[in-house]
């Protein structure tokens, strides 16, 4: 395992809320909680959370209430998506939070969620025009130092791809390839007749945005049907991709799969199956997903909520063996000494 700790916590109380900055090391997992509104540090030998920030604690930066959609993590700086507001970088040594990109200004205004940083130190983001009610159809690449904002793809631009125009369609989520490609969910519907959503697994060229389709997730050659990408896609070292699905609406079983998707044929194959007690606690909902990588091995970090209420935001972080799919609860919010609890995990990285 990785050799990690959490030392040099500091508490502040301030009108009522409770915050605290923690000096965070390599290995440790940065969780961002969109019902707390707080981003916590937790420690992947303990499970130990620790807030670093608290978007409603004045005295750490802004104060944003809007649902926090990403967090990645580059010189030196966390990355937090707003959706509502746009992309803030915090200090994680003091958890002050800085609004780098205000997507309520400027020529690309809307929503924003997911946070991926590319090898220029630029957050990639998805990005919901204002017409489209909160629905990311386009990626946009946005340099924190500057604000510069570049649309890399767009599913309304047929020139790029696939666009949909029989549907609403939306990203559901992204992440880098090693190659600096983007490799982006997609959930897509038609809002005339039955409610059948369908999902699909796309490669995104960076300078040109083309969209390649590499996975048809209601296409049974490629592998499990019935599922959707949802919120959480990764890269392992070897290249293969991770995706969190939730079911179709057509599904007749629960279907709460981390999956695992081959970056040359789209081939998918169930990891984790976390409606299935025999590899450990069970789970639904799935959201968030990062890799913890040692000299011997790579676990899976993935957010979910408790099985038991299908009501529950997820509240759970798991640890996943890649190889066998077993499950290992890893922090617990009912478990009230590990920490102050999480109330709806979005989005999960691993500081590297």
């Amino acid at each position: 395992m990785l050799r990690v700790c959490l030392y040099g916590l500091g508490a502040l109380a301030l009108a009522g809320s409770f915050a605290q900055a923690a000096t965070i090391k390599s290995g440790d997992i940065l969780v961002v909680d969109t019902g707390n509104g707080k981003l916590f540090s937790v420690d992947p030998q303990t499970g130990v959370r620790t807030v670093i920030t608290d978007f409603r604690n004045s005295s750490q930066g802004p104060v944003d209430q809007s649902f926090l959609g990403g967090v990645s993590m580059a010189g030196g700086r966390i990355f937090v998506t707003a959706a509502t507001t746009g992309i803030y970088a915090v200090d994680p040594a003091t958890g002050t939070r800085t609004l780098v990109s205000n997507f309520a200004q400027g020529t690309f205004q809307g929503d924003v969620f997911g946070s991926a940083v590319d090898s220029f130190g630029h957050v990639n983001v998805n990005w919901a025009k204002p017409q489209f009610g909160g629905a990311p159809r386009a990626i946009v690449n946005v340099d924190p130092r500057s604000d510069a904002r570049t649309i890399v793809t767009d599913l309304t631009n047929p020139a790029q791809g696939d666009s949909f125009n029989c549907c609403v369609a939306y990203f559901t989520d992204l992440a880098l390839e090693h190659s600096g490609s983007i490799v982006a969910g997609v959930t897509w519907f038609s809002p005339v007749g039955p409610s059948r959503d369908t999902g699909d697994l796309y490669r995104v060229n960076p300078a040109s945005g083309q969209r390649t389709l590499l996975s048809d997730f209601s296409n049974a050659a490629q592998g499990v049907t019935q599922v959707v990408p949802s919120t959480g896609i990764a890269t392992d070292p070897s290249g293969q991709i991770l995706v969190n699905t939730r079911g179709t609406s057509t599904a007749s079983t629960p279907r709460d799969l981390l999956v695992r998707v081959d970056p040359a044929t789209g081939n998918r194959t169930v990891v984790s199956d976390f409606d299935n007690a025999a590899q450990g606690t069970p789970g639904r909902r799935l959201s968030g997903i990062a890799l913890e990588q040692s000299a011997t091995h790579v676990d899976f970090i993935v957010g979910a909520s408790v099985a038991a209420n299908l009501a529950a935001q997820p509240t759970l972080l798991f640890r996943v063996n890649p190889q066998t799919g077993q499950r290992t609860l890893l922090s617990d919010s009912s478990n009230t000494q590990q920490g102050p609890p999480f109330s709806w995990i979005d989005e999960i990285t691993v500081v590297p």
